[in-house]
């Protein structure tokens, strides 16, 4: 007669999610990942690591912008979540530089493709958003 070990009960326990590892990528954003995405094909096609002599990043970004919000020169080695991070700084956050000198955020509408072309209806992230860093950029919903 065989022995049978509980490893099944182990291996089912080990399965169920807890909340922290039921988080979606990007949650910690301000807006929903899908916003970010379709920034950056609107932007960039998704090209992630684009840097020209004005821009940077997937998300198009002024190098001159980039450098203020994240303390770098350009987004060559950055993730594609942690541009998004840095996005979030230049539209709702703002950020503390080094030296502890606050830059405010100068809102979601310096993108083109949010304010003028609304690209795959980026503005309608922006006007259904309750995230109250949002609020105050809605004055063209």
């Amino acid at each position: 007669m065989r022995k049978i070990i509980p490893i099944i009960a182990i291996v089912a326990t080990l399965a169920i999610p807890t909340t922290t590892q039921a988080k979606s990528y990007g949650d910690e954003l301000v807006m929903p990942w899908r916003f970010y995405k379709r920034l950056a094909q609107c932007e960039t096609d998704s090209r992630w690591h684009t840097s020209t002599r004005n821009y940077t990043s997937g998300y198009g970004i002024a190098k001159g912008t980039w450098q203020r919000f994240s303390n770098s020169s350009n987004a060559d080695r950055y993730t594609p979540l942690e541009q998004a991070r840095v996005v979030d700084r230049i539209a709702w956050l703002g950020h503390t530089e080094p030296d502890g000198e606050f830059v405010h955020p100068v809102g979601p509408y310096g993108w083109a493709v949010i304010k003028s072309q609304n690209c795959m209806n980026l503005q309608q992230f922006i006007c259904r958003s309750t995230h109250p860093k949002v609020k105050r950029w809605k004055r063209y919903c």
